[in-house]
């Protein structure tokens, strides 16, 4: 591979999604879904097409665009967005460990004075 190729790390079960599951907007009003397709062929991301639900198509709108999400991340500029359900999992049990932990010290630090005791986990 020359520098001028650019490089695109495939992630392993990397969820493929529209611009409007990830952005929550739609994408043709405003030009975006065309600048990601853009970014997508200069950056030789593979484009998944998927079939519209024939109650949302329209004549000249019967298909979709996908990309990986880490591409979508990227290209927003977003950080990693949670997909999996191992994700999800391993965020809640993150926020749990926290949340003891905040209650621990709330539980140590409870006084009837004015002195404060900044000694919280984060």
């Amino acid at each position: 591979m020359n520098t001028n190729e650019t490089q695109q790390v495939m992630v392993v079960n990397d969820p493929y999604l529209s611009v409007y599951e990830y952005t929550g907007k739609p994408s043709g009003y405003n030009n975006v879904g065309k600048e990601v397709n853009e970014a997508a062929q200069k950056a030789n991301v593979k484009v998944v097409w998927r079939d519209l639900p024939e109650d949302m198509q329209r004549e000249n709108y019967k298909r979709i665009a996908t990309y990986p999400t880490s591409f979508l991340d990227k290209h927003f500029g977003n950080a990693p967005a949670i997909h999996t359900l191992d994700q999800v999992y391993q965020k809640l049990v993150e926020l749990e460990d926290k949340f003891n932990q905040l209650i621990t010290k709330l539980n140590i630090n409870v006084t009837n004075t004015n002195e404060h005791d900044d000694d919280l986990p984060f």
